[in-house]
């Protein structure tokens, strides 16, 4: 059996400095008899998808994200259509995009499951035109997303600090939400927008998404005291946030959002803002995942 071409592309500023060893452990684990591999570092924001279009532009079976969902953004954008697969090394801080395909966060074990993994066809997304795999959105989360990319912290403290400091003064606003040319005038704390089920650090936001029926799904968190919010937190924690008395889900296939400019967005745990309207669609079927041959997951 002739060999696969497969390119790790390492985000070193990523996560919270776990990629020093990861070269050696790709050499030491990587089945050699399978797959003929290199490795390039990214030098700045973008820098991967630059490193991913040449790579299907040399006819490689697969390219590996090796950071946190930013990183595998990055690579999945640039091989949305092609018949070159992802795969995943999860250095990030949150890696909620390879949790949810049942990766784990240790690299070692994620190298050795990329031995024997198994492609699946699943859904992408675009904001505006930019793509994104697993989430996407405005409101609260969004702020504080874009508050923990602007700041010095990394990881879930950065998260936390900002969502604390943020939460008492952050202004409910009204939003105009047409899904599939249905009107919905609500105000929100947070429109999610997902294709998959979870975001970093193990919290599931939207556990009926599916990555592969061609759908979206959207949850909308209603106006409230703002001490119900934080007595609603535990509900990441076992799958039933969706079931909350102060979330309304929907389903889509292509969805616009009109609110208050500029707005605060989110895809695949980056933040920033849009002067724009913001129109969600699904690209139904459009990339491939290698995944634990074991997995049954959507």
């Amino acid at each position: 059996m002739s060999q696969q071409k497969i390119r790790f592309i390492i985000n070193p500023f990523s996560g919270l400095s776990r990629k020093k060893n990861v070269p050696a452990l790709i050499e030491k684990y990587i089945d050699k008899n399978k797959f003929a591999y290199d490795i390039a570092f990214t030098e700045a924001a973008g820098h991967a998808i630059e490193l991913t279009k040449s790579a299907v532009a040399e006819n490689y079976d697969i390219v590996v994200a090796v950071g946190g969902d930013g990183s595998v953004n990055e690579v999945a954008s640039a091989l949305i259509g092609t018949k070159v697969k992802l795969g995943i090394l999860p250095g990030g801080s949150g890696n909620g995009f390879a949790m949810h395909l049942g990766l784990g966060r240790n690299i070692r074990k994620a190298i050795q499951i990329l031995n024997t993994a198994k492609p699946i066809i699943i859904d992408t997304c675009q904001l505006n035109g930019r793509p994104f795999v697993n989430l996407g959105g405005t409101g609260f989360d969004a702020l504080v997303a874009y508050k923990a990319k602007q700041s010095t912290l990394r990881g879930l403290w950065a998260y936390t600090k900002f969502a604390i400091l943020e939460a008492w003064s952050y202004p409910i606003e009204k939003y105009q939400i047409i899904i599939d040319n249905q009107r919905i005038t609500a105000e929100c704390l947070v429109i999610e927008v997902a294709n998959a089920q979870m975001f970093g650090y193990n919290f599931v936001i939207a556990p009926q998404a599916k990555f592969d029926d061609g759908l979206l799904d959207i949850l909308l968190v209603k106006k409230a005291p703002k001490w119900r919010y934080l007595f609603s937190l535990w509900r990441f924690f076992n799958a039933s946030f969706h079931k909350s008395s102060l979330v309304t889900s929907y389903t889509g296939k292509d969805i616009k959002i009109i609110g208050k400019k500029p707005m605060p967005v989110h895809i695949d745990g980056e933040g920033y803002y849009l002067e724009a309207d913001l129109h969600f669609r699904v690209l139904p079927l459009s990339l491939e995942v290698l995944v634990p041959n074991s997995a049954g997951i959507h």
